[in-house]
């Protein structure tokens, strides 16, 4: 059987992500493509970057967005189509309004190395990096990432979509 396409893959995505009960969010990568920016200026739908004050403004053109995908399935076709197969971003799904998940995604936009204790990016909504990290995770990493969130979904490598449930057992904390 021959090897689907990225198209073929992103039509699957398309369907599983459009399917999907209750809100649909995305965190779109303006660095990866000049596209994904200029597609959301058109949307109509709301996003913000998950930078604020004067790095917000210093790195628009390449910032992480939030985006509501809710009853967006045009938007959302439109990202999928021109987005899948260039590692534009990640979906997730979960219960709070736009406003306490962009508070919440924030807290993990910078994270400090062990050894020499810098303070780095880090590029959690890069899909390449969510499905080497999310695996990875340590229990109390996972309820961090996870106290928002109930589902990442992210590109792999050969264009499926790959589905990172918050783990069974996991607690949501109360709001």
């Amino acid at each position: 059987m021959p090897a689907k396409s990225p198209h073929s893959r992103g039509e699957e995505a398309l369907e599983t992500l459009g399917a999907l009960p209750g809100p649909l969010f995305a965190v779109l990568d303006a660095a990866r493509d000049e596209r994904a920016l200029a597609l959301l200026r058109r949307a109509g739908v709301p996003y913000r970057s998950l930078y604020e004050g004067p790095e917000a403004e210093e790195l628009e053109s390449v910032a992480p967005y939030l985006v509501e995908l809710t009853g967006a399935r045009a938007v959302l076709e439109r990202l999928v189509g021109a987005g899948w197969g260039r590692n534009w971003g990640i979906f997730l799904t979960g219960p709070r309004p736009f406003d306490e998940l962009r508070r919440h995604l924030r807290k993990f936009l910078m994270v400090r190395e062990e050894e020499t204790g810098k303070r780095l990016y880090f590029r959690f909504y890069d899909p390449r990096v969510l499905r080497v990290f999310l695996p990875s995770c340590s229990p109390p990493q996972q309820a961090a990432l996870y106290a928002e969130v109930d589902c990442f979904f992210a590109e792999a490598e050969d264009g499926r979509l790959l589905r990172f449930a918050r783990p069974a057992g996991l607690a949501r904390p109360a709001p």
